[in-house]
Parts: C-alpha cells; sequence; structure tokens
C-alpha cells in the first residue's frame, strides 16, 4: 500500500487538475457568452453546464491514477499537455456550433434546409472520449503478456517484425477508398469510409503506419545505409538498401497524391526526411530530398489544377477575394482583429471563415484570444514536441534502435502537423487540408493522434526500466 503511495504521480495529477479547472472556467465563460442555454450559479447549475463535456478531461484523471499503479515511470508531462489541447478544442467547438449553425445551411434531397454542423459540440465530446479511451487500452491492455504467449513477441518487437504486413494493410486501406471510399463535403475526392454512425480517414493511419515501417527498416539496415559509397570527396547513397524503402514510401506518396490528398503527402514526406536524417546523420539525403520536393511540386504545379490554384491563391489571395481566396483573406482580417490579447471568447466572429472548426481552428484562437493565446497553444505543443523528443534520448543503448525511431517518427508527425497546418493559417505555406492535432474537430484524426501519444507514453515507461535496469 505504502509503495504504491510513493509511486504516484503527483505531478502529473496536479496538471490535469489545473487543466480541468481551466477548461471548466472556460467552458462556462463561452457558455454564457454565447447564451447557448441558461446558466444558474449554483453547484447544480454549473454541473449541468460542465456534464457531459467534462468527461474526457475526468478520464484523463483516471488514467493518470491507472498509471500510477501500473506504469509509474512513464512520462508525466505529455498526458497534461494532450489534456490541455483536448480542452482546447471543446471550448471552442463549443464556442463555434452557435455561429456556425446560424450562417451554414444545407438543402436535402427534398428541398429542406437544415444546419450544415448541427451537435458539433457533442460529436467532438464523444470524439475525444473515444480518444482517451484509445489511449487507455495502449497503456492498460496487457500486450506483452498476450504476444509473449502467442508470438513469443513483445508489442514493440511485434511491431518491428511484421513491417511489411503493415505496409500492405495501410497501402490496401488507401486503395480501398477508391472503391468504397465517400465524399461527405463535396470536394470531389472519396477520402473516407462511410460506417454508418461515423466516417473514418484512413490517410490517418497510414502515417503511423509509415513511421513503423521505416523506424523497423532504417533500424535494421542503419549501418549499411550510413555508410554509402565513396566517389572522390561525395557519399552516395548505398541505393539497393534504399530503393525499397524509397519505393514504399513513394508508392503511399502516389497514391495519396492521386486522391489529391496533398496535406497528407506533404507530412509523410517531411516525417520521411526527419525519420532518415535522425537514422543516418546524412545532410546530404536532407539535400537531395528537399531538390526532389521542388521538382516534384513544380511538376505538380504544372500538371494539376488544384495544386497551381492553391499556389496562387497563397502568393495573391486578395485577387479572388470573393471566391477562391475568400477563406484566406478572411483569416488574416480575423487574426489581425485580434490583437494581443484578442476580442474575448464569444465575442468575435470567427465562424465567417469558412472550415474555422477543422482547417482554420488556430484563426479562430488568434481572433478570440489574441497573439496572447496563440502563442500559449504553440508553447503547449513545443513541449509536447520536446517531451515526445526527451522520450526517444532517453532509450539507452544501441539495440532498442527501433524504439527510438519509432519515438522519433511518432514525434514528428505531430510536429510536422503542426508546422504544417499553421503555415498555411498564417499564409507561410500554400494552404493544405490537414487538421490541428487534438484542436481541430474531427473523429479520425483525434483518435490517430491519442493513439500516437499511448505509443510514445508505453515507449517512455519501457524506457526508464531500461535505464533502471
Amino acid at each position: 500500500m505504502f509503495k504504491r503511495l510513493r509511486q504516484f504521480r503527483g505531478v502529473e495529477f496536479q496538471l490535469l487538475l489545473t487543466v480541468l479547472l481551466f477548461f471548466a472556467a472556460g467552458y462556462l465563460l463561452v457558455i454564457v457568452a454565447t447564451q447557448q442555454r441558461e446558466f444558474v450559479a449554483t453547484v447544480p447549475g454549473v454541473l449541468s453546464v460542465l456534464w457531459p463535456s467534462a468527461l474526457p478531461l475526468l478520464l484523463f484523471i483516471a488514467v493518470s491514477l491507472g498509471l500510477s499503479v501500473r506504469s509509474p515511470d512513464a512520462d508525466q508531462i505529455m498526458l497534461p499537455l494532450v489534456a490541455l489541447l483536448a480542452g482546447m478544442s471543446l471550448m471552442l467547438t463549443a464556442r463555434l456550433e452557435p455561429s456556425l449553425h446560424v450562417l451554414y445551411q444545407c438543402v436535402a434531397a427534398d428541398g429542406t434546409r437544415y444546419s450544415c454542423y448541427d451537435g458539433i459540440d457533442e460529436k467532438q465530446s464523444l470524439w475525444v472520449t473515444l480518444g482517451v479511451l484509445v489511449l487507455a487500452v495502449i497503456l492498460f491492455a496487457p500486450w506483452d503478456r498476450l504476444l509473449i504467449r502467442g508470438l513469443r513477441l513483445s508489442l514493440l518487437n511485434f511491431l518491428d517484425h511484421y513491417r511489411y504486413i503493415w505496409l500492405a494493410l495501410g497501402l490496401l486501406l488507401i486503395g480501398a477508398t477508391f472503391i468504397f471510399g465517400v465524399d461527405p463535403n463535396g470536394s470531389g475526392v472519396n477520402l473516407w469510409f462511410n460506417f454508418g454512425l461515423f466516417l473514418f480517414q484512413p490517410s490517418e493511419l497510414l502515417k503511423i503506419i509509415l513511421v513503423i515501417f521505416m523506424a523497423s527498416y532504417l533500424n535494421e539496415h542503419r549501418e549499411v545505409v550510413t555508410s554509402g559509397y565513396r566517389l572522390g570527396p561525395v557519399t552516395l547513397p548505398p541505393l539497393p538498401y534504399l530503393v525499397p524503402l524509397v519505393g514504399m514510401w513513394g508508392l503511399a506518396m502516389a497514391t495519396i497524391i492521386f486522391q489529391r490528398d496533398l496535406g497528407a503527402a506533404l507530412l509523410l514526406f517531411s516525417v520521411f526526411l526527419a525519420m532518415l536524417y535522425a537514422a543516418t546523420g546524412r545532410g546530404w539525403y536532407v539535400l537531395i530530398g528537399l531538390l526532389a520536393f521542388a521538382l516534384g511540386a513544380y511538376l505538380l504545379y504544372q500538371v494539376l489544377p488544384i495544386v497551381a490554384l492553391r499556389v496562387q491563391v497563397w502568393l495573391d489571395p486578395w485577387a479572388t477575394a470573393r471566391g477562391s481566396g475568400y477563406q484566406i483573406v478572411q483569416a488574416i482580417y480575423a487574426l489581425a482583429s485580434g490583437g494581443i490579447f484578442g476580442q474575448g471568447l464569444g465575442m468575435g466572429v470567427p465562424a465567417i471563415v469558412p472550415a474555422i472548426h477543422t482547417d482554420f481552428i488556430f484563426t479562430a484562437i488568434g481572433e478570440e484570444l489574441g497573439l496572447a493565446g496563440t502563442l500559449a497553444v504553440l508553447i503547449a505543443y513545443a513541449l509536447l514536441v520536446f517531451r515526445g523528443l526527451h522520450i526517444a534520448l532517453t532509450i539507452p543503448g544501441r539495440f532498442r534502435g527501433f524504439e527510438q525511431l519509432l519515438a522519433f517518427g511518432l514525434t514528428s508527425i505531430i510536429a510536422v502537423q503542426t508546422l504544417i497546418i499553421l503555415g498555411g493559417n498564417l499564409r507561410l505555406i500554400p494552404l493544405t487540408g490537414i487538421t490541428l492535432p487534438f484542436v481541430s474537430y474531427g473523429g479520425s484524426s483525434v483518435l490517430v493522434n491519442f493513439l500516437i501519444v499511448g505509443l510514445l507514453m508505453r515507449i517512455s515507461a519501457t524506457a526508464w526500466v531500461g535505464r533502471r535496469g
């Protein structure tokens, strides 16, 4: 009993309580400011407003208590950071839903009009709740015991040894969208599976699968890939060992580009270069990759109209401010109106920006919380990436290379995805259709990001055990 008390994860628990109080205050402020329902300043009145939206954050505390018993050595900072970002998502979705309900109406087949975004607050609460449950399953299910009994492999060894099977399944999922995919947004591209109760985007899962494949392949062939061939003063890469890696990655990229999911293609390319550099330390590989990217981007600009359109809108959105440039122009005005401290929660008009709850959620933060709020969110992401890299660096010994590369790759997904969407919102790069991790509305992205965090925290627990051993 006393031993378990000494293992209590106090830092994590205190941070989670702080996040819960922050969420409760922000959520109540949103309800009052937007007048979504009658608020009575009593304990039952407060609880009636917060429940069940606070359920995901209460589950975070339950996960923390479970870690105190099962994996006390797991990272104590990552879970509160994820809870903070998820709480921000729930708060912003609750704030945006009334505005979206008024501004955007859809027309049914029989001609009746209805809200396009009705119930997104409840749906996001459900997705975050399911995400926390996915996190708990990754952390607490006896994966090692079950896999060792059946295959004599731990969970991480299981992921390492069957890399081609995971890659084949990922490509099969992407290929299946050509046959069974649907287009719920009217974008002209079938990127989703419709399971009746929910939609799922398989490209979200593909990024984890490719990271597992690259971590396993680079770990097995690290020495050969690093050595290369000498041609005068230049070290050339060992092409026979890079061809399978680049080929599998290129096949996945080609599939996504053919579907015009350019955001996922850019994300996978960036993570691929980051992992290749981390495994080899060769700057030549990154330079060659960037040159190949520049050439490919130019070719896509010439061939694909959607790429040319996004580049033109990026360079001069005001030229088409009433058409294709409307979204980015309104986003620029929204960020400018936010100033230093913002308009205040519920006091701005962020819903004028199309897709404000998904692609442009950072713009909503900038308008209503100002530069101070956006910097706070950026600090949270910086700390989250730092903790992921810290987990990778704490893994001892070269014989655990797969875990180290896997942790680095999973962290790179969060870092690169955040940079891409922020760059698009701030007009630093052309806009791509991906989401801000944990904050943007969307089920597939939320579940996959929680899966990433679950794997990182499980790796962190084994890393500390390895150091003590």
